[in-house]
């Protein structure tokens, strides 16, 4: 059927002038965000499982009741907070424990404690008596025997002090006479050897080699014996079987047991007779014991033996133990270094008495330019302090607090540590045994001759260990039961806040933008249903209403 002219030109004119759809804004505006922000807040605070947030938003409450949960939540939050602080504070600061170790150490997997013996004699008489006494030598003997020295009427210039000292001393032969070590009897020469000390020369028995002073390093083992590098962290290689450890002994040597019988017994002669000065006030000697790869400090810890006394030294042992994990703990918080953290210059092997007489010979070089006779020397080129240095040697030493602080703040201790020290009971001698040999009168016996008993007294001993005070898991679980007594928060209320707050705004909106598209692609299908997006919160109001409608009303 034909259409007439004029109603088809009326039908065009109608298509013609007809609005055409107008391209959708698809950004949503700032009012739109703000009903989504404010509905998800609406639900997260309905739906939460964190106490008062229901409550403060609870329309139907008044505005005093939600006021006065609003100010118990800050009360309670601000509270928790101060709580995890402090926690947080126990667990960066001190993150370091000392216990007693569970296990117990036996004596005989540890080594029996390095035995640094000296005469306080400084000199023998005959050997000195020839001395001028304008002389170098002598003005360093009167140093050795802390006296006053002037030194501007010394002539000619000081020797090796090394070598004057041994060749003024009385060697380790004839002061060791007797030695007798886990049931055995020795010859003293192959169990001490001499060594320079801050005071004079002393004879040192099963003290590592590297950890000896350089012109004494070069001393050979005796026969049959192994040289292990023994340290408190790593301890001796495995035991084999007990015929192989009989037939090559370890050094140092293990502690063989308990009691006088296997511990080391010593007959020490003084030689009173040759007594030229002592470095204190009285005759005799002092003994030091320390662990083997430590140099000796016997100055200032030696326990005197006095001459024509049997003492009995009871060895005490303390160890100290780490847990391997608290490597990663900072150094400045555990207080500790293992083995391999700080390597010295001079010394084998880190402890913290080899550390501080390292860092004090630093300080020496740097203020007098020259380091004493019995301190590591760091350098190949450091000379020996002079007569005319010693003011100097003696300000950096003994009274320089500085120096001192800041080498104990250099040199922590050792996470490792093994030491050792000694309860002596003395008593008068009456007679020399028949079995040592020696053709001594009972004066000579009194005034000389000096007997001395080292051992353990138990066969085990408890070490200290150090272990995390507040571990990880532990920090965590402390702010989570705070978390938790306070706010009952946990880690689903993370996960409802990151998706009440991020994944469900996102999401709306990226329905709201296909809504959109939608509209632009097929207007005509659209055009009935569509809403702005100022309105969306209304209509997704009504569209979840809309079930219950039906279900009242199904026709």
């Amino acid at each position: 059927m034909r259409v007439p002219r004029k109603r088809r030109h009326a039908l065009f004119w109608s298509q013609q002038n007809r609005p055409k759809p107008q391209p959708t804004n698809h950004c949503i505006s700032l009012a739109t965000w703000r009903r989504i922000l404010s509905r998800n807040t609406d639900e997260f605070c309905r739906s939460t499982t964190i106490h008062g947030l229901k409550y403060i938003n609870n329309s139907k409450l008044r505005n005093i009741d939600r006021l006065f949960f609003g100010i118990a939540l800050l009360a309670v939050l601000s509270f928790a907070i101060y709580l995890i602080q402090d926690a947080f504070d126990k667990w960066n600061t001190t993150p370091v424990i000392v216990g007693i170790d569970p296990e117990l150490t036996s004596i005989t997997n540890e080594p029996f404690p390095a035995v640094t013996i000296c005469n306080l004699n400084q000199a023998l008489a005959k050997r000195v008596q020839l001395l001028a006494n304008d002389s170098a030598e002598l003005a360093m003997l009167q140093l050795l025997c802390r006296r006053k020295v002037d030194v501007e009427m010394v002539n000619g210039n000081a020797c090796n002090w090394e070598e004057f000292i041994i060749n003024i001393s009385q060697p380790c032969k004839s002061m060791v006479i007797n030695c007798r070590f886990g049931a055995d009897d020795y010859e003293c020469g192959r169990l001490f050897h001499p060594i320079v000390t801050d005071e004079g020369l002393c004879c040192v028995f099963n003290m590592l080699h590297p950890s000896v002073p350089y012109s004494h390093r070069n001393i050979s083992l005796p026969a049959g014996f192994q040289s292990v590098n023994w340290h408190a962290e790593s301890g001796y290689r495995k035991r084999g079987s007990q015929q192989q450890d009989a037939d090559s002994p370890l050094h140092p040597r293990r502690a063989q047991g308990t009691g006088e019988s296997l511990g080391l017994s010593l007959t020490l002669d003084v030689q009173a007779d040759a007594y030229y000065c002592s470095s204190s006030s009285s005759v005799g000697f002092k003994v030091a014991l320390h662990s083997p790869n430590e140099s000796p400090n016997v100055r200032e810890t030696g326990v005197l033996l006095a001459p024509g006394m049997e003492t009995k030294l009871r060895i005490d042992p303390a160890k100290i133990l780490t847990e391997k994990h608290l490597r990663h703990v900072q150094r400045q918080s555990r207080r500790c270094l293992f083995r391999n953290e700080l390597k010295l210059r001079w010394f084998a092997h880190y402890t913290q008495r080899n550390c501080v007489a390292e860092c004090l010979s630093g300080w020496l070089i740097r203020h007098c330019g020259c380091v004493a006779f019995y301190m590591p020397r760091l350098n190949r080129n450091d000379t020996v302090c002079s007569l005319r240095q010693r003011d100097c040697v003696e300000l950096i030493r003994f009274r320089t607090i500085v120096a001192m602080e800041s080498c104990l703040e250099e040199c922590l201790p050792s996470c490792f540590d093994l030491t050792f020290s000694g309860i002596a009971y003395s008593t008068r001698i009456s007679r020399m045994p028949l079995h040592f040999g020696w053709n001594f009168t009972d004066s000579y016996v009194e005034r000389s001759v000096a007997v001395v008993n080292m051992y353990f007294m138990d066969p085990t001993f408890r070490a200290h260990k150090q272990t995390e005070f507040i571990g990880f898991s532990d920090f965590l679980s402390c702010v989570g039961g705070l978390m938790g007594l306070f706010l009952g928060f946990s880690f689903l209320s993370i996960a409802e806040c990151v998706y009440f707050a991020l994944i469900r705004p996102c999401r709306t909106c990226s329905e709201m933008r296909q809504l959109g598209q939608q509209q632009d692609v097929n207007p005509k299908k659209v055009q009935i249903r569509y809403i702005s997006p100022a309105n969306w919160f209304q209509a997704e109001l009504a569209h979840h209403q809309q079930p219950h409608r039906q279900h009242f009303n199904p026709a």
